[in-house]
């Protein structure tokens, strides 16, 4: 039969997908995907409703000014303190120096109370911050700040077994949406391969694909989705054993000996013989610990013991009669 989740089955699976997304088959999809590049949801004009009401450090007709400090590193947020008449569509922006009119840069609106927050680009250099009249896109104020050279690192291990969970330690600014993940060596975009949030923990929690090879460990900014750190690993074959009795008793408890990768929902089933991927019936997830306890079906017949994963379907298999 087709695997459908019940409740037990649902909420272990989305616990393990607050980290995890498929790689080669190496993962399961993650709640939500890594968000592109953060862009404004709309240009900031005349015509744009600031959301809320004007700051309280904001006095209306006042004059306008914005503070920050002279240096940020690349990718880190950062607060920007600002007075002005907060008028309707008045924002503040980061663009480089010499810019003579905001593009695609990030933004908030002075409805945000004042300080605000930015993200430094990825992109070392000299650079600006405006308060803009939403009036007119006139500049009201201007203020000076220098970005320096993006700071990461990647430490993990040299090679892990394929299907398995390991851990990586990052360094780096923990911008918004940051990320760490792994991927084939030679991808040039991520996709839908495992990741983890730097801001939820460090180290942080990945699942090797299941395909062996060389791949590589990235850290990635969720402003502009850039890889600014990059870390060679080798995916080793996978290496799973499954030991049952050749014949058990229709409807009797039996244990399964395994041996895997134990990686988020892995599991141990008894299905009919050339069942299709996704079948399953009594099971026990591998997190429990092996011999896996599992209840022959009350059909006799041709059955098959199976190690699969809700992320990579069969992994291995063995037979066993039903008497």
């Amino acid at each position: 039969m087709t695997r459908s989740r019940t409740p037990e089955r649902l909420a272990i699976a989305l616990a393990a997908t607050v980290f995890v997304a498929s790689a080669c088959g190496g993962g399961a999809a993650p709640a939500s995907a890594p968000p592109s590049p953060s862009v404004p949801a709309a240009t900031p004009s005349a015509s744009v409703e600031p959301s809320g009401s004007p700051s309280p450090s904001a006095v209306p007709g006042g004059p306008a000014s914005v503070e920050a400090p002279a240096t940020v590193e690349g990718g880190t947020q950062f607060t920007v303190d600002w007075t002005g008449p907060a008028a309707q569509g008045d924002y503040i922006t980061l663009v480089a120096k010499g810019t003579a009119k905001r593009t695609n840069e990030p933004y908030f609106n002075t409805s945000t109370p004042s300080p605000g927050m930015l993200v430094a680009p990825t992109t070392a250099g000299e650079y600006e911050l405006w308060y803009v009249s939403g009036a007119d896109e006139s500049v009201a104020a201007r203020r000076a700040i220098t970005v320096t050279a993006f700071q990461g690192a990647l430490s993990g291990p040299d090679s892990v077994p394929a299907g398995s969970p390991f851990m990586v330690t990052w360094n780096g600014p923990n911008g918004p949406n940051d990320y760490v993940t792994i991927v084939a060596a030679g991808t040039a975009k991520w996709t839908n391969e495992p990741y983890f949030y730097t801001h939820t923990s460090n180290p942080g929690p990945l699942v090797a694909p299941v395909t062996p090879g060389a791949y590589e460990l990235w850290y990635v900014t969720g402003s502009d989705s850039r890889t600014m750190a990059k870390r060679p690993i080798t995916v080793t074959p996978l290496e799973i054993a499954l030991k049952a009795p050749p014949s058990v008793a229709k409807g009797s408890e039996f244990e399964v000996a395994w041996t895997g990768p134990n990686g988020p929902g892995d599991y141990v089933t008894i299905v009919p013989a050339g069942s299709k991927t996704g079948t399953y019936a009594s099971y026990a997830y591998t997190a429990s610990g092996s011999p896996a306890r599992i209840t022959a079906p009350d059909t006799p017949g041709k059955y098959e013991i199976w190690y699969a994963s809700d992320r990579a379907g069969t992994l291995a298999k063995v037979p066993i009669e039903v008497k």
